[in-house]
C-alpha cells in the first residue's frame, strides 16, 4: 500500500514543479503540506502491528504480578488476531490518571475499573452502554457468578463486564503458628482469637519488636465484619455512629495502642506502606495478614515458609460478615472502535481470558467453571476459602459520591484515630456530621 503511494507522491510533486508557474508560492506550500500530511497519516496506519485497528487498554493495578498477567491476558488476544491489536498500557498511581484522560478528552478505549467507582462515570455518560453488543453477539452474561451482575449495570445500562472479584481472608504462616506451638486459624476463630494469637505471635529482641502477630486490619473490613457501615445501600442515610463502628475502632486500637502486637504506620517504611506492609509478611516478619484476594498473586512468590488461608473471623454476635468487590472493563464513549473494543473485553472477560488472570491469582475468575479449574486449585491448601467468600458476602456501596467521602472525609478522621488524636465516639460523630452533609448536597 505504501509503494503505490509513493509512486503516486512523486508524479504529483513532479507535476507540481514542471508546473510551478501556475501557482503561487503560497498556494503550493498549502499542497505540499497537504500531502506531506496525508503520506504521514498512511504511514502510521501501516506497518505488521499499525494496519490493525488500534485499540487501547489501560489498567491501573500496578504490582509486577499483576501487569504481567495483565500483559500474557492481552499477548493472547492478539496472537488470535488479523484485525485488531490491543496496546496495553499499565498506569501508575490509581485510577486518577484515567480520570484525568477521559476529563481532556483522550480516554483509553478500554479501561479497568472497580463497580463502586463506575456510578460518577456512568451519571457523566463517559462510559459506553454495551447491552447493544451483549445482544448483538448472544454473549450468555448468565455464565458468570450471579451476585457479579449488579456490578455490571447502572440504571438500565450494561456499562461493562467483570473480569474478576475479589474478597478478603486471613493468610496466615504456618510456620511461625507451629513454632509458638499455637493451633490454626479456623472457620471458629472470632475477633478475639484473633487478637490472642496476635499477642503471643509477637515477639522481642533487645527491647524492640522483631516479629509482629498480625498486620493491622483495613479498618473499613472491620467495621464492616462487626456489623456496622458508613451508609445504607442507598445512599440516603448515614449510618457511621453505631455501636457496631464503635467497637470495630476499639478494637483496632487495642490492636495498635494496647497490644502492639501490629506495625504501627511510622514502623511501615517507604511511601507504599501497603506494599511495604506485604513485603513484611512475605519475609516471615508478620504471622497474619487480612489480605485482599489481588494480593495473592505476590504471595505465590513465598518459598521460605509454609502459609496457608482461613475465613475471616466471626464478630462478637457470632456473624460472618464479608464484602466483595468486582474488576470490570468499560469502553469509553469517547472511543472511536468501539466494536473492537467489545471484541477485547469480550475476550478478556470471557473463559480464555479469565482463566490466564485465574491462573496467576489475580483475584478471582468471575465464572464458576474457570474458578474451580484455575483459582481454587492448590497450594496453598485452603485457597478455594476466597471464592466460597461470595456466597455470604455483601457487595460494597454503589453510590455516586462514596469514594469521594471515603478519600475527603473517612479517610482524614481514621488517620486522627489511628494516630490517637482522637476517640472512636468523635471519630463516629465526625464521620456521621459529615456524611449526613454529603447526603444533603447531593439531594
Amino acid at each position: 500500500m505504501v509503494a503505490p503511494f509513493m509512486a503516486w507522491l512523486s508524479w504529483f510533486l513532479t507535476g507540481c514543479y514542471e508546473n510551478k508557474r501556475i501557482y503561487e508560492v503560497n498556494h503550493m506550500r498549502k499542497l505540499l503540506w497537504t500531502v506531506i500530511v496525508l503520506m504521514l497519516g498512511l504511514l502510521a496506519g501501516c506497518g505488521s502491528k499499525t494496519g490493525k485497528i488500534i485499540v487501547k487498554y489501560e489498567n491501573w493495578e500496578s504490582l509486577p504480578s499483576q501487569v504481567a498477567l495483565h500483559q500474557a491476558m492481552v499477548d493472547a488476544f492478539n496472537a488470535g488476531q488479523e484485525e485488531i491489536y490491543v496496546k496495553f498500557v499499565p498506569v501508575q498511581g490509581g485510577p486518577d490518571k484515567i480520570k484525568v484522560e477521559i476529563a481532556g478528552g483522550l480516554a483509553p478505549d478500554v479501561f479497568y475499573w472497580g463497580d463502586n467507582m463506575l456510578p460518577p462515570l456512568a451519571e457523566k455518560g463517559v462510559v459506553f452502554d454495551i447491552s447493544g453488543f451483549i445482544k448483538e453477539s448472544k454473549l450468555d452474561i448468565t455464565q458468570y457468578y450471579s451476585p457479579l451482575l449488579g456490578s455490571l449495570r447502572y440504571g438500565k445500562a450494561v456499562y461493562g463486564l467483570p473480569i474478576y472479584f475479589g474478597t478478603t481472608a486471613l493468610v496466615y504462616n504456618k510456620n511461625l503458628f507451629d513454632t509458638a506451638r499455637l493451633p490454626y486459624p479456623n472457620a471458629y476463630w472470632r475477633w478475639d482469637d484473633f487478637r490472642a494469637a496476635a499477642r503471643k505471635l509477637t515477639e522481642h529482641e533487645k527491647g524492640k519488636v522483631s516479629q509482629f502477630g498480625a498486620l493491622l486490619p483495613s479498618p473499613l473490613d472491620i467495621v464492616y465484619s462487626f456489623g456496622g457501615g458508613l451508609f445504607d445501600t442507598e445512599g440516603k442515610n448515614c449510618l457511621a455512629n453505631s455501636k457496631e463502628t464503635i467497637s470495630a475502632l476499639k478494637f483496632l486500637q487495642a490492636l495498635q495502642n494496647v497490644d502492639k502486637s501490629v506495625p504501627s504506620r511510622s514502623q511501615l517504611e517507604g511511601e507504599d506502606k501497603y506494599k511495604s506492609a506485604t513485603q513484611m509478611f512475605m519475609t516471615g516478619r508478620v504471622a497474619m495478614l487480612l489480605a485482599p484476594s489481588f494480593l495473592l498473586s505476590s504471595l505465590s512468590d513465598i518459598k521460605s515458609f509454609s502459609w496457608d488461608v482461613a475465613p475471616l473471623p466471626l464478630n462478637p454476635d457470632g456473624e460472618r460478615i464479608t464484602t466483595f468487590s468486582t474488576g470490570t472493563l468499560h469502553i469509553s464513549s469517547q472511543s472511536k472502535v468501539k466494536r473492537a473494543a467489545f471484541e477485547f473485553v469480550k475476550f478478556a472477560c470471557g473463559a480464555e481470558g479469565t482463566a490466564i488472570l485465574g491462573k496467576g491469582r489475580n483475584c478471582i475468575p468471575p465464572i464458576p467453571e474457570v474458578a474451580d479449574k484455575t483459582f481454587k486449585v492448590p497450594p496453598p491448601d485452603h485457597i478455594g476459602i476466597y471464592a466460597d467468600a461470595l456466597q455470604t458476602a455483601r457487595p460494597v456501596p454503589k453510590i455516586a459520591w462514596f469514594n469521594e467521602y471515603i478519600t475527603s472525609v473517612y479517610k482524614p478522621e481514621m488517620d486522627l484515630f489511628l494516630l490517637g488524636k482522637q476517640s472512636a465516639e468523635q471519630t463516629v460523630d465526625n464521620l456521621k456530621r459529615e456524611g449526613i452533609q454529603f447526603i444533603e448536597k447531593r439531594k
